[in-house]
């Protein structure tokens, strides 16, 4: 089984981005498809930045699950894993592929103590039993005067909506 250092270097050696990038360092520019390329160097055909291996983009995923999922303790969190690969490994937008891992990780989220508000057993709504038991009453006024009356009461029964209407 080849180990991921040297999958690394083989890939490294045959991808057409660290070709590219090994053609710009040689004609002596120091940026690339928004790559900063100051602190690059090529030894042996492999690309190499600040003294860590330059990973291409079909390992990336890999080696993010290798050190995050295979952690010494419980899944990390993203700055530990930043941190872990940063010490031999260097990409382009390196922090935004880390944290779009971590957090598409099923497990991580599911291995992390919730945060949320304690969810409680949900309560029953109080249910009527009989008609009339519980009413509203409502005056509707300031109406025309006829037959004497310028309001008119409403009595509504809460269960089956029932109302009546008693002029005033």
């Amino acid at each position: 089984m080849i180990s991921i250092q040297n999958q690394i270097i083989v890939e490294n050696q045959t991808n057409q981005l660290c070709f590219d990038i090994q053609i710009v360092m040689k004609q002596n520019r120091r940026t690339y498809q928004n790559i900063n390329l100051n602190n690059c160097k090529v030894l042996d055909e492999v690309l190499w930045k600040d003294d860590k291996l330059w990973v291409s983009q079909s390992i990336i995923t890999q080696l993010i699950r290798k050190a995050h999922d295979l952690s010494i303790s419980d899944y990390s969190d993203m700055n530990w894993t930043l941190n872990l690969l940063k010490q031999s490994y260097c990409w382009s937008k390196m922090r935004t592929t880390i944290k779009c891992y971590i957090q598409n990780c099923y497990v991580y989220h599911r291995s992390k103590a919730s945060r949320d508000q304690i969810n409680e057993l949900l309560k029953s709504l109080f249910m009527l039993k009989q008609r009339w038991q519980n009413i509203f009453l409502n005056f509707i006024i300031n109406l025309s005067e006829s037959d004497e009356s310028n309001a008119i009461l409403t009595i509504i029964d809460q269960l089956f909506k029932k109302r009546h209407y008693i002029s005033c």
